[in-house]
């Protein structure tokens, strides 16, 4: 956990796409407020870019990070 958070912290990060220790370093530059051009997939080479657009989790989700996961969540909760 400390190397994520060490590795989280840089200017920009590059991890493989099917890693979830990768996967949870962009989470996390996503929570300190790192624009998401700043996470790059070095693997496969398709992905390279793959942080930067938003989709919804898809087949094989549970390795990699969706910016479903943190966009909005510091917005207030909706009255019911």
């Amino acid at each position: 956990m400390i190397e994520q958070i060490v590795a989280s912290q840089g200017r920009t990060f590059t991890g493989t796409w099917f890693s979830t220790f990768s996967a949870y370093i962009c989470r996390l530059r996503a929570y300190y407020g790192f624009a998401d051009h700043t996470c790059y997939w070095y693997s496969p080479s398709m992905k390279l870019h793959a942080a930067r657009e938003w989709a919804m989790p898809s087949h094989a989700f549970y390795p990699r990070e969706w910016p479903l996961a943190w966009e909005g969540i510091d917005d207030p909760a909706p009255d019911h």
